[in-house]
């Protein structure tokens, strides 16, 4: 069945004499119209499948149904089948299309446990596909080579603003062909569709305005000149259970990452992330001794600054006294005053929430929410080693006082990416 006349022929489209009462999931719809559709799907080959047959027309469908019983009792070429090798066979996790003896397509469920096939109209697919996945390649003509090439280092290197990719590239830290970015005008930059998803905030309530005073703008790190001498913390919370970094999915949940807490310091922006399975106390203080353990040689820890909360608890300022440390808080109400950690947050939480947008557009087999702590982590990187739009610093630079080659920069990839290894056996895999 098929909500769209489009879908067919015009030429085979008929109007029923006697309207047909349709059961089961359809819900009882009445039928008033056939006709002969051509769609196409891609198998699990990777090659161009097509779908031929009658189909019943009813336009307040949410979406195509396809009965696989009555597409296997004709063969494409026409003729009737019945064989046992042309079968649907239906598993926990997955639903398996087996035609002529193999099986042609394998199906996931959506969330109302149906089995969900995508479908092309005839002569699309391919094209539909490269219009989705090859923004940046040669065969898409919508783009000039200059916003290709603007739109691929603004995906390499985590989503940063095109004005941002403009200035790297004048200041040398890209490749020699980014050279050209020079002659393109700011207003002229590309659309990313991952950024329109993944960088959504709030409309601002109407209501209220809100001016800020720009004379105290960076007050909170005022006179922290040297890295260490104060670090802003705080936690990131997420629904999502994250997956852990060393056991491949194979943990139970009640073991997967909750949240992590953020550093950043004060003086560089340096940005470190520490996952925890818990917020309490216990993990909080083994993600300070773990980001003072990844410290750089040569920087002194002096001042800690928090809000309130576990950051208050006996075990964890006690973590700190030991240590020959000082910690101070946030008044009551006053998350502003832990406003570099607030950002630092949200410039990672937006950044991976981006990142795997992108990855769920590209490759969707895979997509996986669970992985978060993994785009986190890149989108942490990626910050740290990508160069101030007005200084030319990056923050590790900074944070550690030596010089980058930056290539980092050059030799980034985007979260989830296919890449290939190279086994001993000397065959590529993926």
């Amino acid at each position: 069945m098929t909500n769209k006349f489009s879908d067919c022929n015009p030429l085979s489209i008929r109007r029923l004499k006697d309207p047909i009462t349709l059961g089961g999931i359809a819900g009882g719809l009445q039928v008033f119209y056939v006709g002969r559709a051509t769609w196409e799907a891609i198998d699990d080959a990777g090659n161009v499948t097509p779908f031929p047959g009658d189909v019943f027309i009813h336009e307040d469908l949410p979406s195509r149904l396809l009965s696989p019983q009555a597409f296997l009792v004709h063969l494409k070429d026409g003729t009737r089948s019945g064989r046992l090798q042309d079968h649907f066979s239906v598993f926990r996790d997955r639903c398996e299309w087996h035609l002529r003896g193999r099986k042609l397509i394998t199906l996931g469920f959506d969330q109302s446990y149906l089995p969900r096939l995508t479908l092309f109209t005839s002569g699309k697919a391919v094209t539909t596909l490269e219009a989705l996945n090859a923004m940046v390649h040669d065969s898409n003509k919508n783009m000039s080579p200059l916003k290709k090439l603007w739109l691929h280092w603004h995906i390499k290197l985590g989503h940063i603003g095109f004005s941002h990719v403009q200035k790297l590239a004048l200041g040398g830290f890209l490749d020699r062909i980014s050279l050209g970015l020079l002659r393109t005008e700011i207003t002229d930059y590309p659309c990313c569709a991952s950024c329109q998803y993944g960088k959504q905030k709030h409309t601002p309530d109407p209501t209220t305005t809100v001016t800020k005073n720009q004379e105290l703008i960076g007050s909170l790190k005022e006179n922290q000149l040297a890295p260490g001498d104060r670090i802003f913390c705080d936690q990131l919370e997420s629904r999502v259970q994250g997956r852990l970094l060393h056991t491949a999915g194979r943990e139970p949940d009640k073991d997967r990452y909750c949240g992590a807490t953020i550093f950043c310091d004060a003086a560089s922006g340096y940005i470190h992330a520490t996952f925890q399975v818990t917020l309490n106390a216990t993990d909080s203080i083994n993600a300070l001794d773990n980001f003072e353990r990844a410290l750089h040689q040569g920087v002194d820890i002096k001042s800690y600054h928090t809000d309130n909360g576990i950051f208050k608890s006996k075990h964890f300022v006690r973590e700190i006294l030991t240590n020959a440390k000082t910690i101070r808080y946030s008044g009551v109400g006053a998350k502003w005053q832990n406003g570099v950690a607030e950002s630092a947050i949200g410039l990672v939480a937006s950044t991976a929430r981006t990142n795997m947008i992108l990855a769920a557009l590209h490759w969707p087999e895979v997509e996986d929410i669970a992985l978060w702590p993994l785009a986190v982590q890149h989108a942490t990187y990626m910050y740290n080693h990508t160069p101030n739009p007005n200084s030319g610093v990056a923050p590790v630079e900074i944070f550690s006082r030596t010089l980058s080659d930056c290539q980092a920069l050059q030799n980034a990839h985007p979260w989830g990416v296919r890449t290939r290894g190279h086994p001993k056996d000397g065959n590529f895999e993926e």
